[in-house]
């Protein structure tokens, strides 16, 4: 197993504070894709509505159990005029997805669905993105469990562009490794170099003062 410098410095120092029951935050990073535009109600001549999802990037700082809430995707929406003959029927789009964590990707779709209503206004309904597990290797796992209040249904005007409709955040959740990994012998002199530098700091906080 090849395991990047930085990487082995960040497993060994991690090591080390297990080791002397310190709580160590472990940095994480993550990168999501967002979907292209969808548009609905093509067919009608007057109902329409667009959406899209777009992707970020993030850095974090993360503790294992210590849950952190996070943004890692922006929904944008936007309406044509409203139709006062009636109401259209809901339509549903798919938006295809993917988030990368530390080098592992996972691909997923989400359905948007859309309607126009009473009083020259849409809705855009709650929409369901699934719970994340990546397997980080001596990292951890890490889940991340979609924020249900930011993908509630919500009533918008008629006759609004396209536009940064919502932030959609996550719980971002580091747990122990699924299996315990054997480290190779450079983890090992960078896990003693961290552990000496440890002692070294624990010896300089219980030094005894001089007296005369």
């Amino acid at each position: 197993m090849n395991i990047p410098a930085g990487g082995a410095l960040r497993c060994a120092v991690f090591s080390v504070c297990l080791w002397a029951g310190a709580a160590c935050a472990v940095p994480i990073t993550f990168q999501t894709t967002g979907s292209s535009v969808q548009t609905y109600f093509e067919g009608q001549p007057l109902a329409s509505a667009r959406s899209r999802i777009d992707g970020l990037s993030g850095a974090l700082d993360l503790t294992r159990d210590a849950p952190v809430l996070a943004n890692y995707f922006k929904l944008f929406a936007g309406t044509g005029p409203a139709d006062e003959s009636g109401m259209s029927g809901i339509q549903y789009r798919t938006h295809a997805l993917s988030m990368t964590v530390m080098g592992v990707t996972r691909s997923f779709e989400v359905d948007i669905g859309m309607q126009e209503i009473a009083n020259g206004q849409y809705q855009l309904y709650r929409f369901d993105l699934p719970t994340l597990t990546f397997d980080l290797g001596a990292t951890g796992v890490l889940t991340v469990t979609p924020d249900a209040n930011r993908t509630q249904s919500v009533q918008f005007l008629a006759n609004t562009p396209l536009y940064h409709f919502r932030d959609v955040r996550a719980t971002f959740e580091l747990a122990d490794p699924l299996v315990t990994t054997v480290p190779e012998p450079g983890s090992l002199a960078l896990t003693g170099l961290a552990f000496v530098a440890l002692q070294a700091m624990r010896r300089r906080r219980a030094a005894p003062l001089c007296r005369n």
